[in-house]
């Protein structure tokens, strides 16, 4: 139940769920890319800020070929001041492979990665240092440098700090996340979800001023590519246990019925938040800081105007064992609620708080099968490994039982 990868050394970018390509098989880069030259590291340096640097050099250290991005590890060696530095760094740039390109451009998965981070992202951490204080951002890794692509399939580069290097890596998914690890990626969500209310009640409909958002009808499109695939091969796998009858008849009657629940399943709700929509465990990363977890969050293609519990949802359904979900699956709904209500009410929209809470709980069947969709569009990279197996079986035969698969359209209820 894999659907996105990580921006860091901790590499493993794992098959994305906004691609019909998601089967695509990371492999290791065999060398830095030639684009990575002394040149290109002095011009980035400059451009942080550094004024003179000297003896620059660049060692690569990892690096991964996904669907939607190659993402290297790097560290830029240089001479300052009579000090030597070494800056850890992630580069992601676009697929070498010319399908992969294409797909990628006409998605604008890596323009929006990179409008993501150089002009809504710095809009979220004005508001929240204005109304927070220093240090209270957005989670995320600082961008160094960014360049957009020229013209569709031409190159684009964004350079990321390597949040590796301060203590953060990735979890096991085989695992399942810590109560602790979950709770503090959903306060990591919160905290977008929190100050994007905030930003659309000073500002208005945020995907207004920010047009590169994931818009629903592109989703619609690419969720409809996942039920094609996805869906019939779940069907397949339950089939083939004696314990999942009921349940694969409700996913084959879910399968015809999925293209007329898109709208239902993708349309925002007002006040419409920000949601990350790939919040999963591949796409964070953790760390332990005087006893409490931290938890930053990687891959913004996907970054749409949606509702909280699309993140939420994903995030217990897809990162968590289905003993940890049915043990606390309710109680982080509930922390989750009460950070998002208190971080609205800290920002000046306490009444979108409220709203926005209320409607957590009544929205867990829509959210759920939401990112069931996500997880069946790669099913195949579960099957195979008996935990990450389980874990999706269990999840379709708690949904099954909550009633989830077989919710109707809007329209139809």
């Amino acid at each position: 139940m894999q659907a996105g990868g990580p921006d860091s050394a901790a590499i493993s970018e794992a098959p994305s769920s906004g691609s019909e390509e998601s089967d695509c098989e990371p492999g290791p880069e065999a060398d830095t890319d030639t684009a990575l030259t002394e040149e290109w590291a002095r011009e980035l340096l400059i451009g942080s800020g550094v004024v003179g640097p000297q003896e620059v050099r660049v060692e690569s250290r990892a690096g991964v070929a996904g669907a939607l991005s190659r993402v290297l590890a790097v560290t830029v060696r240089y001479e300052s001041d009579g000090e030597r530095v070494a800056l850890p760094l992630v580069v992601k740039l676009p697929p070498r492979d010319p399908f992969g390109r294409l797909f990628v451009a006409e998605a604008q998965f890596d323009t929006r990665e990179i409008l993501f981070y150089t002009e809504l992202a710095p809009a979220l951490n004005r508001l929240a240092e204005e109304s927070l204080g220093p240090g209270q951002g957005l989670p995320i890794p600082k961008c160094v440098k960014a360049k957009l692509p020229d013209e569709i399939g031409g190159d684009s580069e964004l350079v990321l700090e390597d949040v590796t290097s301060i203590g953060y890596d990735s979890a096991d998914f085989a695992e399942g996340l810590t109560v602790e690890r979950a709770r503090a990626a959903l306060y990591a969500a919160a905290r977008l979800h929190a100050l994007s209310l905030a930003l659309r009640e000073r500002e208005g409909p945020l995907d207004q001023r920010f047009d590169f958002l994931f818009p629903c009808e592109r989703a619609a499109a690419g969720y409809l590519r996942l039920v094609r695939r996805g869906l019939p091969q779940l069907e397949a796998f339950l089939r083939g246990r004696t314990d999942c009858i009921e349940e694969a008849a409700a996913v084959s009657a879910l399968s015809a019925r999925a293209p007329s629940l898109l709208g239902t399943l993708l349309r925002p709700a007002e006040p419409a938040p920000l949601a990350h929509a790939d919040f999963w465990s591949g796409n964070l990363l953790f760390r332990e800081k005087d006893g409490e977890s931290e938890c930053i969050a990687l891959d913004w293609q996907m970054v749409s105007l949606g509702r909280p519990m699309d993140d939420v949802a994903l995030l217990l359904l897809s990162s968590l064992t289905p003993e940890m979900r049915r043990a606390v699956g309710e109680s982080l709904i509930e922390d989750y609620g009460d950070r998002l209500e208190a971080e609205c009410k800290r920002l000046g929209a306490t009444t979108s708080g409220v709203v926005v809470r209320k409607g957590l709980k009544p929205d867990w069947p829509r959210a759920a099968l939401r990112a069931l969709l996500l997880c069946a569009g790669s099913v195949d990279v579960a099957l195979g490994d008996p935990r990450a197996e389980q874990r999706l079986l269990e999840a379709v035969k708690d949904l099954h039982a909550q009633g989830v698969l077989f919710l109707k359209p809007d329209t139809d209820a």
